[in-house]
């Protein structure tokens, strides 16, 4: 048996269907918007790594030298069920001068203060008139997390028996308050 041709007479009643349906249909998906405004989730990645549970990327955390070079601190870390194992600790000085080793970083705040050793460096490169100087280090998760209950951070790094004082601005202080109730108040 043979399928009637559709009449031409309703070809652009068709057509006019079709295309209503496809904005309906895209607007939709277009419109959707993402919940991360206040939420801190544009701060942070998180990746579902099976039986390990989530593992957590905090974006980069701006702190400031009195001279306004920059130190960029990163943490990775894992969570299922409890606060356990370490935490990946990555620091870039964006610096005036060529960092090739760290003998260690403290951060501190009003009531912790954390020690971080054994960096590793991963590269260094010039960027401009400054240097991108990247080291990488583990520490204890329990402690890390601990920093993030109070926002203003002090870290203090040695290196060739000297040690300079970073600050965190406002900026970051608010960043930190966000990681608090979007990640550490979680746990």
């Amino acid at each position: 048996m043979r399928k009637k041709p559709i009449d031409i007479k309703y070809l652009p009643s068709l057509i006019k269907v079709f295309f209503i349906g496809a904005i309906v249909l895209f607007s939709g998906c277009l419109g959707v918007k993402n919940s991360t405004g206040n939420s801190g989730k544009n701060l942070f990645e998180t990746f579902y790594v099976g039986n390990d549970g989530t593992q957590y990327f905090i974006k980069p955390l701006t702190f400031n030298d009195e001279d306004k070079n920059q130190l960029k601190l990163d943490v990775t870390f894992r969570y299922k069920d409890r606060v356990k194992d370490s935490a990946l600790v990555n620091i870039s000085f964006i610096n005036n001068e060529l960092f090739r080793n760290v003998d260690s970083l403290k951060i501190c705040n009003d009531s912790v203060s954390v020690v971080f050793n054994n960096f590793k460096c991963l590269f260094a490169e010039r960027i401009q008139k400054k240097f991108n100087s990247r080291f990488s280090t583990k520490g204890s998760l329990v402690e890390t997390t601990k920093l993030f209950n109070i926002k203003n951070w002090n870290i203090i790094v040695y290196r060739q028996n000297k040690y300079v004082r970073y600050y965190s601005p406002n900026e970051t202080k608010m960043k930190i308050d966000k990681l608090k109730y979007g990640i550490f108040m979680l746990f």
